[in-house]
C-alpha cells in the first residue's frame, strides 16, 4: 500500500473501538454505521445481573428475532458469559465480532449468521 492510500485510509477511519471491525458504532443515533455509510440497528440485550446459562439463553431468544446480518450488543456482568457467549456464537453458526469490559460489565458485539 502506498503512503499516499495509507493516509487516505487513516483520514477516513471513524477512531472509536471498532473500526477495524465490520461496523462502528455511532452513539448520537443508537444505530452502528459501517465505512461504506450503510446504517445497522443493532439490537440491545441487557443480561447485568444474570447468571449462567440465563445470558446464553436470552442471546439466543433475542438473535432469533433478528435478520440475517443484524447485531445483536449483549451487556451482561456474569464472569461467565466471557467464555460462554463466544463458544454459543460459534456454534450457532453467528460471527462473535468483539468483547469489551467497562466498569465490570462485559459488551459483547455478535452478528446474526444466515444458518
Amino acid at each position: 500500500m502506498s503512503m499516499e492510500n495509507k493516509n487516505t485510509k487513516t483520514a477516513q477511519a471513524c477512531g472509536c473501538p471498532f473500526c477495524d471491525e465490520p461496523a462502528c458504532p455511532d452513539p448520537s443515533d443508537s444505530k452502528y454505521s459501517c465505512s461504506s455509510e450503510k446504517k445497522l440497528k443493532i439490537h440491545r440485550v441487557d443480561c447485568v445481573g444474570l447468571y449462567c446459562p440465563v445470558p446464553v439463553m436470552r442471546a439466543k431468544e433475542e438473535i432469533d428475532s433478528l435478520e440475517p446480518g443484524n447485531l445483536m450488543e449483549l451487556i451482561a456482568d456474569d464472569p461467565a458469559s466471557v467464555e460462554d457467549i463466544p463458544r454459543w456464537a460459534k456454534r450457532a453458526g453467528h460471527t462473535y465480532i468483539s468483547m469489551r469490559e467497562l466498569d465490570g460489565e462485559y459488551i459483547f458485539l455478535v452478528q446474526k449468521g444466515s444458518a
